[in-house]
């Protein structure tokens, strides 16, 4: 039957007793074309047939609402004051111009990723860096097209690159509500096309005005740090199966976060100890198994039957926890903390349990800055490290002290899922 033929599929009522899910449908979102489900609850088989009957018409009307799919922030060119004197020039481009420079810029910066799976090596980056920072340049040289008039940037030359233009930039980044971290990227990547001009190949091309006298608007200040109650870590570990289990406490207790996680391989820790190398600096990675880490991780072994040197988290189909663009630790607690409801609004993602966990290490009796950097894998600047080694707060300190008891002692009380 041709497809224009086709009757649309009736999504079946179906009902589990699964995380208490009771009564529902499964269906294809109309928006984003991704599996969804829609819960009439744990109601009885009269109430759900009604908001089934209910649900079916006018999901075959096309009434069924749709879940828009989230985008990255761009910035607004359309909003871009132009020049009195912009006017569209030739696409012609010209050498030593600001697109000859930029693309030379790009291919620099692609000849420094690495491959994947290949070790951190000195003066390399990842591709989703690369990715990011080619974003930058397009949006930069985009701007400056709006201002000067289509085509400009492939015959403007570094001097006729202006303070107000740069000025410009950065108020058009600032007024966009990025945050203070990706307005200085920005800038930064823009000041890294200013000193490329300056190679013998570009003409040794120089700015006619100083760099930093210009006026600086900065991001949004990064929020500060919430880390979970009690009540929601405790909500959150009865909801755990062995293999989850496992990736909290270790995050908490040795400070590991998604791609440390999926790094480690079976052999790297023992009962007394762990020595690997954190894969996002390079920095030696070591220190003391809080018993309660070692305890959870044998427990997910024994059920797993891991071999030594394979990888220790792996998904149901055999590959690596975060891989590429993909990371399946940050989809699962998503949608845990989403199915916990309001109990664990505004918990924040898996990497707070590093923080959680760096919290705890920082106020132990005698900690120092540089145990704490070692903790966090991190080299030599003690910024980070700063912020942990300070008083436990008031309201933290309940969730602060259980974690520390738990870690030491090994035990936690509470009732791990798909165990007896």
């Amino acid at each position: 039957m041709p497809s224009n033929q086709r009757k649309p599929r009736v999504p079946t009522l179906k009902y589990t007793k699964s995380r208490n899910i009771g009564w529902h449908v499964s269906f294809r979102d109309p928006v984003t074309g991704t599996p969804r489900k829609h819960r009439f609850g744990m109601v009885s088989l009269q109430e759900a047939e009604k908001a089934y009957h209910e649900w079916v018409a006018a999901h075959l009307c096309g009434q069924t609402p749709g879940v828009k799919p989230k985008r990255r922030k761009k910035l607004d060119l359309h909003s871009i004051t132009a020049k009195p004197s912009a006017e569209g020039v030739t696409a012609e481009i010209l050498e030593g111009s600001l697109l000859h420079i930029t693309s030379g810029l790009l291919r620099y910066e692609e000849s420094r990723v690495r491959g994947s799976g290949e070790g951190r090596r000195q003066g390399s980056i990842t591709r989703a860096v690369y990715d990011q920072r080619k974003v930058y340049a397009q949006e930069i040289l985009e701007f400056l097209n709006i201002r000067h008039g289509q085509g400009a940037v492939g015959r403007m030359m570094l001097d006729h690159l202006g303070l107000d233009d740069v000025e410009a930039y950065n108020r058009a980044i600032f007024e966009a509500g990025y945050s203070s971290s990706q307005v200085t990227k920005r800038l930064q990547f823009m000041k890294a096309i200013i000193d490329r001009a300056g190679r013998p190949e570009h003409g040794g091309q120089v700015l006619g005005w100083n760099w930093s006298s210009r006026d600086v608007l900065h991001g949004k200040p990064a929020k500060k740090r919430k880390l979970p109650t009690l009540k929601q870590l405790q909500l959150v570990l009865e909801e755990c199966g062995p293999r989850e289990t496992a990736m909290v406490w270790t995050a908490i207790g040795c400070g590991f976060g998604q791609r440390d996680l999926a790094a480690i391989r079976v052999g790297q820790f023992d009962k007394k100890g762990y020595d690997l190398r954190r894969g996002k600096t390079g920095v030696e990675r070591y220190g003391e198994t809080p018993p309660l880490v070692w305890k959870v991780m044998q427990d997910y072994i024994k059920q797993t039957k891991r071999a030594k040197g394979e990888l220790l988290f792996r998904t149901v189909k055999g590959m690596a926890i975060v891989h590429e663009h993909a990371d399946s630790v940050t989809q699962w607690w998503s949608k845990l903390l989403k199915r916990q409801g309001k109990a664990c609004k505004g918990m924040g993602g898996f990497y707070t349990l590093r923080h959680l966990g760096a919290t705890e290490f920082g106020a132990r009796p005698g900690c120092s800055i540089s145990e704490v950097k070692r903790w966090l894998g991190h080299s030599a600047s003690s910024d980070m490290a700063d912020v942990y080694m300070k008083p436990i707060s008031p309201e933290n300190r309940e969730v602060i002290e259980w974690i520390g008891n738990a870690l030491r002692t090994g035990n936690a009380d509470f009732p791990v899922k798909g165990k007896t």
